[in-house]
């Protein structure tokens, strides 16, 4: 699969859009609002989302700016839009897409509605939201779960891993682990196994490179 398609069912994984293509709300519980801008990048060339917040006015000057931006004009831009009153965070970081999986550690335990009260403790929203959670896989350690990959968001043709290792229990390879099998169980389904985070999380991009996924993009959100 292309890069920019890969990036477009990432988009479609993250949020919700209206009728238009606008940026609505989050795609998880409890459904937050999307940010002002969301900038996918990648070999191909650069996808732009828009909250339905957002005038036609800012919104064709960006894209005209951002259309012929390279890397550091892009970073310099976001700087720029960083001192609007009214825009105050910005998240960045790699996009992943794993690779076929065919094996899975046997240390994984497949979290099904028989051991969701098991996650009622440390992982309560989790627990909470379960259906829409699935698949969900654990590593545990004296009863308590040391590490757990579970679905963040998802939609009908693709979906993306969350991925959460107790400090405790961090360094032992579970974070690839759970990872592993969640990718697995998404696979089986027919579906993309999709992986994302930010360019200061060194441990998840570990974990990508532990699993030999491949970086297809570069995500940009601005709030």
């Amino acid at each position: 699969m292309r890069d920019e398609d890969l990036m477009q069912l990432h988009l479609d994984v993250l949020y919700q859009q209206n009728e238009a293509g606008a940026l609505t709300v989050m795609n998880e519980p409890p459904f937050e609002p999307a940010p002002t801008v969301h900038i996918g990048v990648t070999r191909d060339g650069k996808q732009m989302r828009f909250s339905s917040r957002v005038d036609e006015v800012f919104k064709k000057r960006l894209e005209n700016t951002i259309q012929d931006a390279d890397e550091d004009l892009l970073v310099d831009l976001i700087h720029q839009l960083m001192n609007r009153a009214d825009l105050h965070e910005f998240r960045m970081g790699p996009t992943y897409v794993f690779p076929t999986i065919e094996e899975i550690s046997p240390k994984v335990l497949h979290v099904t509605d028989q051991h969701k009260e098991r996650l009622k403790d440390d992982f309560l929203f989790t627990y909470m939201n379960f259906d829409m959670k699935q698949p969900c896989y654990v590593v545990m350690e004296l009863d308590r779960i040391a590490s757990i990959c579970c679905t963040a968001r998802q939609s009908a043709v693709a979906a993306e891993a969350s991925v959460y290792t107790h400090p405790k229990s961090r360094g032992k390879g579970y974070g690839a682990a759970v990872a592993q099998a969640w990718a697995r169980d998404v696979q089986r389904q027919g579906r993309v196994a999709l992986y994302s985070t930010t360019w200061d999380n060194f441990a998840s991009q570990g974990i990508a490179r532990t699993l030999n996924m491949r970086q297809y993009g570069v995500d940009v959100s601005i709030e």
